[in-house]
Order: structure tokens, then C-alpha cells, then sequence
């Protein structure tokens, strides 16, 4: 059938190009000469005179600062980016602009987008008003002052100073977006005919497989020629074109052909607009196709007015089948329960400092999102532009919208927010659920950032219900973030609870070497879903090598002091070893804390704190991917999706670390959240060396169908630790089941190798690993019980370790006959006295196992990296980023590691002070601490140095702590730290003075014996 152009019956000029500019500040905000509309004192400045000296150019779409207004900053921020160019006030635009000639005398619309923040228009110079919204189009009715046929003037004045106290959300954070200024979106003015559809709402009926579509039409004509009728086409996605529904329009006020019982479809009639609602089955020509983030799938609906023959208007609009509700604790899509894979989007856009107008953008973005596992995003704070939500629909997104505040009002519940905050975040409310409702992708809406106390608001549960009222086709909760569960005074239908830190779990608890727990603690305590906010946070080291990458208005200033610190401490030289091993260890660290949220079995999602970098606050590095959408070479796609896909195999133990040949217990659970039942579902494993990929034991058994939706136990791996020596292996274990024909239900691309099992095909849906170490018994073989005995062992802890050690109190050590007799080889000790002082600089080998009070400069240590930034959580417990270790380093012998951190070293790290090196720039790092690099510490576990005549080992490693050295680890660590300590490679070629040594560690007095 032949489609009409859109144009014909009305269109858009597009203002976009070049406009008179002027910011307000040159000029004054003086009064302009004339009677244009003043408005006295309280009202704003009249436009600039057009003869005006002071008139320059801009470019629209733009912001002011990419096109050289505003000043240089005074400072550059050291928290986050700077802009080259900043201005904070108003500015004028002005532009002629022909409109042509309309015999018809349309109706007219003035729209701008992308404004930050108020806008006010002046049409012919008469005063239109002003607008505010952030989040959606600023739009006037312009109708009375359009000369067609004629030049038109158009003057703008916009302003970007904050009109109300919510600086806080990333729309307009200093960390994020940026203060920007501008008309960032474009300026366009739309000519509509008289009667006219004024609004479309579609509304999907999935279930009973049909549409609802909602009208208002502007029908000014009293008596029609003909009567009116909408017809509407609906294309499929598939590219056919259904059967044209007609429905006649009653502009009396009396029931129109609606083709359903619905009353709320009824028409209404009021001053020449008539409002209705008709019934479209969508089902009655081929099968529904349903949008979902694995097939978004898209109609296209093109609705026409029409008097008889002559068409009024045309509208089109683009909507997707799907349905999205909460059942129990599960969030459901088109009927299947779906977890939420998400993260978050903070409003970062580092060339041009605020939102992108270009669908491709976004596009892009999605795809490497969902690349890497990714089905949903939050956006922290604020809404994109409509480009993100046509990409987000088109590719498959599940997204969480805010309004645009992170504030403090709410947080008492009975103290009121002001008048003004409640009255603008309402008309964005409104505004906004009205601009996203024809948009599948729009799921979630959460009223704001970290809102409330323990409890919920009234005024913002006043708002939930308002949100319903107007679209109940979305879930919404009250704030994402904050509040306690379980949940008092809160009207919400989801909730979004830190599984970080959330009553009773900690932060520092995030992720363990236990693979066997997950949050339930958290999720137990309410009825509705729960989604993880603001998951992991884990960080890893600075990228310098970045900073060439921001060619817009923005500069990575926090990069200056800390290359300049780096630079100066001799650490630079190291920095592509400290990004390497601390991407290593933030990715190990991520992959268990987001697999513990999989295990959970009432968990509905998680959102991610970040796939990207986050350039405030410190600039927090928490991203496999830069703030560019750019691969930071710390992972792969393949790699993440391992543990974050539809369908994760999980592989549990409470241990990480065995005695060799000890029986170990893997539970194998599935978390399916695909669209199908796995059909015939089978594990298949194996276990190999890491080192040599050596196969070591291999299994498998079947489990039948498997349902989706469920977090399912499909038994256990029954296997022992290898049996001889010292060992690093890992157990990989795959899900296979039967081939399906559709290959979008048969798991993740990576996976569909097809196996020939017996007589039936299966694909593989989905691989995942889990590493564990084994270690021998610590024994004393009969051939070493004489070299004990030439160890003299101060730390009567160690003694269970040390069997025919000489054992002595370390004020008895005298150095001129320890070495005149040269009976002992080495002395442990814990702490620094003068005598261990005396005899180590006469010759002696010691090795110094310091506790955090015996050091002047001690640095707390955890396991787990950073959380989020330094510079915002400077008090956390352990705030380092994992270790740095050459991969050949004598002194831990056949003890295995990589050069990053790993589960093995857990409980040898976690919790243990780092020794400061600052003071000691002769020691030679051997296990190094990789410090925070804003502050930049020189930090070891270990050290060794040459002082005086002799020798010097320190660790602080907590070898005397009794309970820890029955770990298989602990104890294989130490004999191999001695075996070291003995041997010949203990053999330091830096030295340190006896200053320096006082100078890192506390001197302990000694009894002397007279």
C-alpha cells in the first residue's frame, strides 16, 4: 500500500545551523530599549537590541564551552575532570528564520532540546515563557505569533546556574555530566494542522494478544465536512503490514466504535478535543512477536486523521509486545522470570560533557554492554535524550530511569520536602513517564539517588502512586539505594539494597574464598524483588595512557599530582606492572562477588558499579572498560560472560586451598534465566594444572529438564586434590543439553559448538571454572633435623613449626658469641632489639616477622581492593589495591602464584599490615603491596636488605598466629620463607642503615643480665 510521507500533512523546520550568541554577562542583563514585553524588576531581561555590538555566533546544536565561551577555570580539581572553558549564568541566542506560507494556518510548536537548565523564549517579541525540564523537550505553543509567509525573529535566553538545590544528580554533578551550557540537542519548529492527533498511547496487551490505542485529537473545526476517522496501519516486524483498522471519531461526546468493553476507551469531548481509545487484535494474521532483550522485536504503528478522502494528519510511532511485572521476589518479562545483568550509567560522556544526541552512540554502547553479558542498565540520577531509548529499544535493553536529584529532603519522615523541590520533581515525573511510554525498553523507575533513611517518605510513596496512576505498565520503588529492609513506610514494588554493605554483610566481606555463600541474608528480608545497587566497586591502578584520548573540553586533572607523585617516588616505572596485576585482581574479585549474587536464589538483579571508569570522586577505576567504552586489556567478553549470562554454571566449595590428596566437594548449581527449559541437561567436568594444562580427573552425569527462572543444585564434583607435591589446578565444568533449532535459545554465541553425545546432539549453554591449590604436609624429614638446630627461634609461636629449633628468649641472643661460635644460621625474631640490632650489622642472617604495633608506619591491608575511590572513603579498612609480585621470586620457592593476587592468599593477607618502605629506599620489595595510587605508598609483605655485615628478611605475614598456620597455605609458605632465609639465594644486593631500620620499626627494649 502506498505510505504517504509524514510531510505532507506536517512538518519540521530545522533551526539548527548558525545563531546570533551573547552571554548575559558581557551585556550587563541590562534593559533593553523599547517596550518589548518589560516585565519590571522581578521579571527577567528583555533580548539584546538585534544591532546589538555585542552579538557573536554559535553553533546549535552545542554547548557554549566546546565553541570557546566561558573562562579558563582557576584551579584544576583533583577529584575529577576540568573543563577547558566554563561559564555559569545565562546567554542569548537569536536567529531570523522564514517561515513559509500556510494557506491552512497551522498550528505551531517551538521545541528545544537538550537545555540545561531554563530556557525562555521570546517569538516575534512576544514573551512565550519559560521552561525547565531537564530530562524531556522544552516545548511552546507559538500558534498566535507565527507570521507565515514571513521572517519570523526567535530570541532565547538560556540558563545554566542551578535554580533548586540538586546539584547532587549526575545531570548536573560537576564529577559527571558537567555544568554545561547550551542548546546540546538542536532548536526545531514544528507546524501541525489544526485538527490534529495530539497524542498516541499505545498499550500492549500481550497476554490477550491485542493493543490499546489511546487518542487525543485536536478537533478546533465545530462542524467537520465529513466525519472524522483514525485509521491505523500496523507494520509487523517482520516488514508485512496488517490489516488497516478504521475506527470513526465522535466529536459529539457520545461511546465511539471502540471494539471493547473497556469504558476507559470511551471518547470524551471538551473544547475541541476529543479523547478515546480503540482495541487493535494483533494476533488475528500471524503469530504475536514479542520484544524482549534477547529479541527486541519492533512494530511500527502509522496513524492517520481523516475527513472522508482528505487525510488531516499522520503520526507514526514504533512499540514493542512485551509485558513486565513482579511476581513474588521475581521480576518477570513476557511471562518467564528474567535476572537483570545490569550497570550503571552515570551520565559520562568525556569529550563533550554532556549527553549525546546520536542513536549510534548508544547503539554502540549497548553492544559492547551486551557483549559482555549485559541486559539492563541504570541510569543514576537522570534520563538520555530519546536517541538512547530508540537504541535501547533496537537493541534490547532493560532500563532503570530516575528524576534528576540525589538530595537530602527526604530522608525524615516528617519533615516535609519544600514546596518548590516536590512541585518541580512532580512536573518531571509527569513529564517524563509521558516522553518514555512508548518505549519497551523502559522497565524500572526509581524516584531518585540514595534518598531516604531507614525508612520510606510519604511524600515520595504520594509520588509511587501518582507513577502508577499514569503508567502502570512499570514497576517503581520509592529510591534506589538506601533504606532499610525490611522495608517501614515505603510504598515500592521493587527494591534496590546494597548487598555490599546492607544489615548484617559488610563491604569487606564482598567476596571470600567460600564459593558456597551468597546474600539471602539481604533478599530474605523482603516479599518483593530485590536487586543489588551499586554492586562490587572493586578498583584497580590508574591509566595515565588515557589522558591523550580526551581531545574534547574535558581534562583528566586528577592525573597530574598523581603522575607527578608517581614520577617522584620512582614508581612510574612500575606502572604498567601495577595496571596489570591489580586489573587481574579486580576481575578475580568481581567474578566471585557477582557469581555469589547468581547463587542467591531470591536475587532479581544487579547493577554493577561499573563496566566503565568513573571519572569523580576521586576518579574511582572501577571498569574492565575505560570511561571511552574501551577495552582496558584486563578481560574479555567470553571471560565475563562466564559468570554473567542468561545461564551460569556455578561451581561451590568452601575452601579454595586442600592438603594434597585430600577429598574435595565442588556443588554444582545452575542459575537458568533463558527463555526455554534446558531440555536433557547434562554436566560434563574435568580437572587440570594450570601450569601444564595436565589432566588430572574428569566426570560427568545427567541431570534431565532443567526450569527456567531457578537457581537449581544439580549435584556434586567428588574428586581429590592431587596427590603429590604442590599444585594449582582449576575444574572446569560445562552445562550441556539438547540442541535447540533456534539458535537465539541456545545460550551464549560463544557456546554453541555442537557435540556429538551417543545418538544426540547437544550444545554446550554454558563454561565456567573454578580454581583451587594444593599443598603437602609440612613434615620434618630425619636428613633436616640437624639444620634446625642451627636456627635460633625467638617467637615461641613458631615452635610447633620449628621441631629441634634452638628456642631462646631473644634477650639471651649475644651476637660476639653467636658468631665467635657459629652454631646458628638464622635468627626469628618478632621484634627489633638493640642485641638483634648489634649482630645483624656484625654478619648475622635475621629474619624480622614485625606485627602492626611493632611498626611506626603501619598500612592496614585487606584482600579485597579499594572499594570505589580513596579520596571518598579514606577511612575503609584496607585500602590498597592486591599485590605486585615478579613471577620468579626465590623466596617463595615452589609456593604457586602468578604475579596478582589470588584466592590462596586470603587469609595470609586479609587483615595483615603492610610494611612501608617509604623511609627504606635500599629495600628490595619481594611480595610488594600495591598502595592506592592517590596515595602512593611504597608497601611490602616482604622485604629483604643488606645491613652492615649482615642480612635482613622481613615479613609481616602472620606466621604466629596459631589457628592460621593449620591452613595448608600458611604453612607451605613459611617453609619455603625458611628454606629461603637459609639458603644461599638469600642474598639481598641493596642495603639498608641501622637509621633506616629504626626509623621503620619500633625498638624493643631487652632485659640485660648483669
Amino acid at each position: 500500500m502506498n505510505r504517504t510521507d509524514l510531510t505532507t500533512v506536517r512538518h519540521t523546520i530545522k533551526l539548527n545551523g548558525t545563531w546570533h550568541f551573547q552571554l548575559a554577562e558581557q551585556s550587563g542583563e541590562r534593559r533593553e530599549r523599547g517596550e518589548r514585553g518589560e516585565r519590571g524588576n522581578a521579571g527577567p531581561c528583555n533580548p539584546p537590541h538585534r544591532d546589538d555590538v555585542l552579538w557573536n555566533t554559535i553553533q546549535v546544536p552545542g554547548s557554549w564551552e566546546e565553541q570557546g565561551y566561558g573562562e579558563a577555570p582557576e584551579y584544576a580539581r583533583i577529584d575529577t575532570w576540568t573543563k577547558i572553558r566554563e561559564y555559569e549564568g545565562a546567554a542569548w541566542y537569536a536567529q531570523d528564520i522564514y517561515i513559509p506560507s500556510d494557506p491552512q494556518n497551522g498550528h505551531y510548536v517551538f521545541i528545544l532540546k537538550g537545555v540545561r537548565w531554563t530556557s525562555r523564549l521570546w517569538f516575534n517579541g512576544n514573551e512565550a515563557g519559560e521552561r525547565d525540564s531537564l530530562l524531556t523537550e522544552q516545548t511552546w505553543d507559538v500558534t498566535p505569533w507565527v507570521r507565515a509567509g514571513e521572517i519570523n525573529r526567535v530570541e532565547i535566553r538560556v540558563d545554566n546556574t542551578m535554580k533548586l538545590p540538586l546539584a547532587g544528580s549526575h545531570i548536573h554533578s560537576l564529577h559527571t555530566a558537567t555544568a554545561w551550557g547550551g542548546i546540546t540537542g538542536g532548536a526545531y519548529l514544528e507546524r501541525q494542522p489544526m485538527q490534529r492527533v495530539h497524542t498516541v498511547r499505545i498499550e500492549p496487551d500481550p497476554a490477550n494478544g491485542r493493543i490499546a490505542v489511546r487518542y487525543t485529537v485536536n478537533n478546533p473545526v465545530a462542524d467537520s465536512v465529513a466525519p472524522l476517522q483514525l485509521l491505523i496501519d500496523i507494520q509487523h516486524p517482520d516488514g508485512s503490514w496488517l490489516k488497516r483498522e478504521c475506527f470513526d471519531i465522535d466529536c459529539t461526546g457520545n461511546s465511539a466504535n471502540t471494539g471493547s468493553d473497556d469504558d476507559s476507551l470511551n471518547s470524551s469531548v471538551e473544547k475541541g478535543w476529543v479523547t478515546g481509545g480503540c482495541q487493535i487484535a494483533l494476533d488475528s494474521e500471524k503469530a504475536i512477536a514479542m520484544w524482549s532483550d534477547e529479541r527486541p522485536l519492533l512494530y511500527r504503528a502509522v496513524v492517520q486523521l481523516q475527513a472522508g478522502e482528505q487525510k488531516l494528519d499522520q503520526v507514526e510511532q514504533r512499540f514493542g509486545m512485551r509485558s513486565f511485572a513482579s511476581k513474588g521476589k521475581q521480576l518477570v518479562l513476557n511471562g518467564t522470570p528474567v535476572f537483570l545483568r545490569g550497570y550503571v550509567d552515570c551520565c559520562i560522556f568525556p569529550l563533550t560533557g554532556y549527553p549525546v544526541w546520536d542513536a549510534q552512540y548508544y547503539v554502540k554502547q549497548f553492544r559492547i554492554a551486551k557483549s559482555y553479558g549485559f541486559n539492563h542498565v541504570r541510569l543514576h540520577g537522570w534520563s538520555p535524550p530519546e536517541p538512547f531509548w530508540e537504541a535501547a529499544d533496537e537493541e534490547g535493553m532493560l532500563v532503570q530511569a530516575e528524576l534528576p536529584h540525589w538530595s537530602r529532603f527526604f530522608e525524615q519522615r516528617d519533615m516535609p520536602a519544600p514546596v518548590e523541590i516536590r512541585t518541580y520533581l512532580t512536573q518531571e515525573l509527569d513529564r517524563l513517564l509521558e516522553a518514555l511510554h512508548r518505549h519497551p525498553s523502559f522497565v524500572l523507575f526509581s524516584l531518585g539517588n540514595e534518598l531516604i533513611g531507614a525508612n520510606g517518605h510519604p511524600e515520595l510513596n504520594a509520588l509511587i502512586s501518582r507513577a502508577r496512576d499514569t503508567d502502570p505498565s512499570r514497576l517503581y520503588t520509592d529510591n534506589t539505594g538506601f533504606g532499610q529492609l525490611p522495608a517501614q513506610g515505603r510504598e515500592t514494588d521493587y527494591f534496590i539494597q546494597s548487598f555490599n554493605w546492607h544489615p548484617p554483610l559488610e563491604s569487606v566481606l564482598a567476596a571470600v574464598p567460600d564459593t558456597t555463600l551468597d546474600y539471602h541474608a539481604v533478599t530474605r528480608l523482603a516479599s518483593h524483588p530485590v536487586i543489588g545497587h551499586e554492586h562490587a566497586q572493586f578498583t584497580m591502578y590508574v591509566r595515565p595512557q588515557e589522558r591523550e584520548k580526551y581531545t574534547g573540553v574535558l581534562r583528566p586533572t586528577w592525573l597530574d599530582p598523581v603522575e607527578e607523585s608517581l614520577t617522584r617516588k620512582g614508581m612510574i616505572a612500575k606502572l604498567e606492572q601495577y595496571q596489570q596485576a591489580t586489573g587481574i585482581h579486580l576481575m578475580r574479585s568481581l567474578k566471585e562477588a557477582m557469581e555469589r549474587v547468581r547463587r542467591t536464589p531470591d536475587a532479581a538483579g544487579i547493577q554493577l558499579l561499573d563496566i566503565r571508569d568513573f571519572p569523580g570522586q576521586g576518579h574511582a577505576t572501577t571498569g574492565f572498560l575505560d570511561v571511552f567504552w574501551e577495552d582496558k586489556g584486563i578481560t574479555t567478553p567470553n571471560e565475563v560472560k562466564q559468570f554473567n549470562a542468561e545461564v551460569v554454571i556455578l561451581l561451590g566449595s568452601r575452601e579454595r586451598t586442600y592438603y594434597a590428596g585430600e577429598p574435595i566437594e565442588i556443588e554444582v548449581r545452575v542459575s537458568h534465566f533463558g527463555k526455554k527449559v534446558l531440555k536433557n541437561a547434562s554436566i560434563h567436568w574435568r580437572m587440570v594444572t594450570v601450569t601444564d594444562e595436565r589432566k588430572l580427573a574428569e566426570g560427568e552425569w545427567s541431570y534431565g529438564d532443567m526450569p527456567c527462572g531457578a537457581v537449581t543444585s544439580l549435584g556434586s564434583i567428588m574428586v581429590n586434590s592431587p596427590a603429590e607435591g604442590v599444585v594449582a589446578f582449576r575444574v572446569e565444568a560445562e552445562l550441556r543439553c539438547d540442541h535447540v533449532n533456534d539458535p537465539l535459545h541456545s545460550g551464549n554465541a560463544e557456546h554453541s559448538t555442537v557435540y556429538s553425545s551417543h545418538r544426540l546432539a547437544t550444545v554446550t549453554i554454558a563454561r565456567n571454572q573454578w580454581h583451587g591449590w594444593s599443598f603437602p604436609q609440612m613434615k620434618m624429614q630425619n636428613e633436616r633435623h640437624g639444620e634446625m638446630k642451627r636456627i635460633w627461634n625467638t617467637v615461641k609461636e613458631l615452635q610447633p613449626l620449628l621441631a629441634d629449633s634452638y628456642h631462646d628468649a631473644v634477650d639471651h641472643v649475644n651476637g660476639f658469641r653467636w658468631l665467635k661460635e657459629n652454631q646458628h644460621d638464622l635468627l626469628i625474631v618478632k621484634s627489633l632489639t638493640s642485641n638483634v640490632l648489634d649482630l645483624l650489622l656484625n654478619g648475622a642472617r635475621v629474619w624480622l616477622m614485625p606485627g602492626a604495633t611493632d611498626l611506626y608506619d603501619p598500612v592496614e591491608t585487606k584482600y579485597l581492593p579499594v572499594f570505589w575511590n580513596y579520596l571518598m572513603f579514606a577511612t575503609q579498612p584496607g585500602a590498597t589495591m592486591g599485590m605486585y609480585i615478579e613471577k620468579e621470586t626465590a623466596l617463595l620457592g615452589a609456593f604457586p602464584q602468578d604475579g596478582a593476587s589470588d584466592w590462596h592468599w586470603y587469609h595470609l593477607v586479609n587483615g595483615t599490615p603492610a610494611i612501608c618502605l617509604d623511609t627504606m629506599q635500599g629495600a628490595t620489595p619481594l611480595i610488594e603491596v600495591v598502595d592506592h595510587f592517590h596515595r602512593a605508598k611504597r608497601l611490602a609483605y616482604a622485604f629483604e636488605a643488606r645491613a652492615g655485615k649482615g642480612s635482613i628478611l622481613v615479613s609481616s605475614f602472620p606466621f604466629t598466629d596459631t589457628a592460621l598456620m593449620k591452613r595448608p597455605e600458611a604453612a607451605f609458605l613459611f617453609q619455603e620463607m625458611l628454606s629461603y632465609a637459609r639458603g644461599a639465594q638469600f642474598h639481598p644486593e641493596s642495603s639498608v642503615t641501622a637509621a633506616e631500620l629504626l626509623g621503620g620499626f619500633k625498638l624493643q627494649p631487652i632485659q640485660f643480665t648483669l
